[in-house]
């Protein structure tokens, strides 16, 4: 016995503790590991709280005249309807019609060579270049004068030259462009597709080969098209836009808000920018015109000018760069006053108070009275500030036989309130539709009316109707606010216990029930009087249309609808829904037959439209934990083998 013992304190002793020591490692390790694998637990609640960012943006006044030019690089830049004045120049590419009336009757029509002659029959070549057209006109009757008498002419241009001109500076797309002579200095800047963001539309040079310099502003064209003088284009004309140097704003009761450039070296005054922007509107708050200008440490500040003394020049200031106008509403200047009506009218609410605004006049904003709306008794709260309402009543069924007298003149914060009818009810109503041969409303008797009857009354079931998957929804009850559920949200997942956080995503998964379970198989097939439930108002019953498909879902590749095929069997519709997916347990397959009944997929042999096939996902297995447990098994085990064994010696 004794060397029985020393045997087994000295070898199987530490053998046994080799065993649990080896064991403990592994069971640390996995632990360890599980817990560094472990995805972190989010709280969906948390998540969606996130706020997503935001893609607005203020709106801001518009340059004024930069719409004009806005898809100009599409349109094509045409000479029709314009006609060529006396000034016109002539040159190479230009058409001209020559007509002789009186005793001479002779037309003649020629184009101007490139070295600037033409050429008439009975007169020979003439040098035209650089002439206007009236002067060209000129010295063609000097020379018809030698060969015809009494007669008239008339020298008219057929069609205009091409001529090349260069638009630079601050414009969207710079370049020399081939415009017709008829064209006009706008035309070209719009060929450029208007000044750029920092361009000008009132600084605009045009430097022409003979060292003429021409200033235009396209305001004049913009806002004064009648008296804007036409500056056409000219071969060599380079055109260009300088940059905006002063810009001003104005806003509010004005026909054209927006921002405004002011002419270079002008002395533009408050009242030429609203003249600019169109004027005054209606409602125009004329006593202050607000004035905001920039100071030269980047504060502002405002000043206030009465329309009427803008006339004065000593009250009407120059304008500056970054100024900015406001116009102000007459209807700002005054608190909104309102009175309320509430009750069986079509549009309960708050409207604005109005002078000499009755009762009856209020009853008619607000769309006029429901069907069950008291007549006999309308309760008028006259409100006063500090004061407890004094109560009215008005007879409205007397108001609208003729009692005018009856009629009351509202003041602000004046409430009115349209009592219902007492007892007014009307006949409950429930709804089909779909696949049922009357779909539509029908009257109930509230804890009466079974749902077999209805389903009598609407004719019965279409033969496409899919009779399992109809369904019977309820108007759902009003909800109590769970406390816990809102305190559990304002919560982080590390606070929460494991028994708090199933009950909040128990709650986050769940909704309104509002559909009723119904088996409309054994209703109308078996007469199953347990499914007959009694009606109730509002309630709705909705029966789909038997699809020619047969639905595959689940774990396989491309779950969704196979168009049925006669005779076809699991595995056709397998394939054609990409087979099973790598996680699919296929020995667990399922087949819900349309009529409602769940099926082995061995024990199905006709499908039918309406078939859904279900595939499962094979169950999870930890087997780092299979692993642990098995190691931890084998090592008790041998751990008892070994004590007896060494009892047996």
């Amino acid at each position: 016995m004794r060397v029985s013992m020393q045997t087994y304190h000295g070898g199987g002793w530490m053998r046994f503790h080799a065993l649990l020591i080896l064991s403990w490692i592994f069971l640390l390790f996995g632990s360890t590991r599980a817990q560094e694998t472990a995805a972190p637990v989010i709280n969906p609640l948390q998540a969606a709280a996130q706020p997503a960012p935001s893609d607005t943006q203020p709106v801001s006044l518009a340059l004024f005249g930069r719409s004009f030019f806005a898809n100009s690089a599409s349109r094509e830049m045409q000479d029709a309807g314009v006609m060529a004045t006396p000034s016109y120049l002539l040159g190479g590419g230009d058409r001209l019609g020559i007509h002789l009336g009186g005793k001479a009757q002779e037309n003649f029509e020629t184009a101007v060579t490139a070295d600037g002659n033409i050429y008439l029959p009975t007169v020979g070549v003439l040098a035209v270049q650089g002439l206007t057209l009236e002067e060209a006109k000129s010295m063609l009757d000097l020379h018809l004068r030698r060969l015809y008498t009494n007669y008239t002419l008339e020298v008219v241009l057929i069609s205009p030259k091409m001529v090349r001109v260069a638009v630079v500076g601050d414009v969207m797309a710079p370049g020399n462009y081939a415009l017709s002579a008829l064209n006009t200095v706008l035309d070209a800047v719009a060929r450029a597709q208007g000044p750029s963001d920092r361009g000008s539309l009132r600084a605009i040079q045009v430097y022409r080969a003979g060292g003429e310099t021409v200033h235009v502003d396209l305001y004049d064209y913009l806002l004064k098209p009648g008296m804007a003088p036409d500056v056409f284009l000219q071969g060599g004309d380079r055109i260009f836009v300088a940059p905006s140097r002063c810009r001003v704003q104005i806003e509010g009761e004005v026909h054209r808000p927006a921002i405004y450039e002011l002419a270079p070296a002008s002395r533009e005054r408050l009242g030429d920018l609203l003249e600019l922007a169109g004027g005054l509107t209606d409602v125009a708050y004329r006593a202050k015109i607000e004035l905001s200008r920039l100071q030269g440490d980047g504060s502002r500040c405002v000043y206030y000018y009465p329309f009427e003394a803008l006339g004065d020049s000593a009250s009407n200031p120059r304008l500056a760069n970054n100024d900015h106008i406001r116009v102000y509403s007459i209807l700002e200047q005054h608190p909104r006053q309102s009175v309320s009506i509430y009750g069986e009218v079509n549009r309960p609410g708050s409207y604005d108070w109005e002078k000499n605004l009755t009762v009856s006049g209020l009853i008619l904003k607000a769309g006029s009275l429901t069907r069950n709306a008291w007549l006999r008794d309308v309760e008028v709260a006259l409100v006063q500030p500090n004061q407890p309402p004094r109560i009215s009543h008005i007879d409205l069924q007397a108001l609208y036989q003729g009692a005018d007298s009856l009629d009351r003149v509202l003041s602000p914060d004046d409430q009115v309130f349209v009592r219902r009818i007492p007892d007014w009810k009307v006949g409950p109503l429930m709804e089909i539709r779909g696949e049922v041969m009357f779909p539509g409303y029908y009257p109930i008797v509230e804890d009466t009316t079974r749902l077999s009857a209805i389903l009598a009354q609407c004719g019965g079931f279409t033969r496409d109707a899919l009779i399992s998957e109809a369904r019977l929804i309820r108007k759902g009850e009003p909800v109590l606010a769970d406390k816990e559920y809102e305190r559990l949200s304002a919560m982080s997942r590390d606070e929460m216990s494991k028994l708090e956080y199933e009950y909040l995503v128990m709650k986050q998964n769940a909704s309104d029930i509002k559909e009723i379970v119904i088996d409309f198989n054994r209703l109308v097939l078996h007469k199953d009087a347990s499914q007959d439930i009694v009606l109730r108002d509002g309630d709705a019953i909705y029966v789909p249309k038997t699809p020619r498909v047969v639905m595959v879902t689940g774990r396989v590749a491309r779950p969704g609808g196979v168009m049925y095929k006669p005779g076809a069997g699991l595995k056709y519709y397998l394939n054609q829904a990409g087979g099973y997916a790598w996680d699919a347990d296929g020995r667990r397959t399922k087949v819900i037959k349309a009529a409602g009944d769940i099926q082995d997929d061995e024990d199905v042999k006709v499908f039918n439209p309406g078939d859904r096939i279900w595939v499962p996902r094979q169950p999870d297995r930890n087997y780092w934990q299979l692993f642990r447990d098995t190691i931890l098994v084998v090592g008790q085990v041998a751990a008892i083998f070994l004590v007896i064994q060494n009892a047996k010696n």
